[in-house]
């Protein structure tokens, strides 16, 4: 998926998502359990979560990539390709 940022456009990058989760020590699991959250606009299951991160989905929300970011404490940018 590309997102328009400030900067240019830029393709969401599935190995960067796992870097920075594995960085934490979480698992994909922990990950569904932080975004099922009430704070948080949407959730991110784990199953959704490892599609991303292995590129098979290609076309996440903008809200769920936010949320990614937040809960794994980066900015948009980090997660995405250049």
């Amino acid at each position: 998926m590309l997102y328009q940022f400030i900067r240019g456009i830029y393709m969401l990058n599935g190995k960067k998502i796992r870097e920075a989760r594995i960085k934490l020590g979480y698992t994909a699991r922990d990950i569904e359990n932080l975004t099922h959250n009430p704070k948080f606009t949407t959730s991110i299951s784990k199953s959704y979560l490892e599609e991303l991160e292995r590129g098979d989905k290609k076309n996440p929300s903008f809200e769920k990539i936010v949320v990614l970011s937040q809960v794994l404490m980066c900015k948009l940018d980090d997660l995405v390709a250049r």
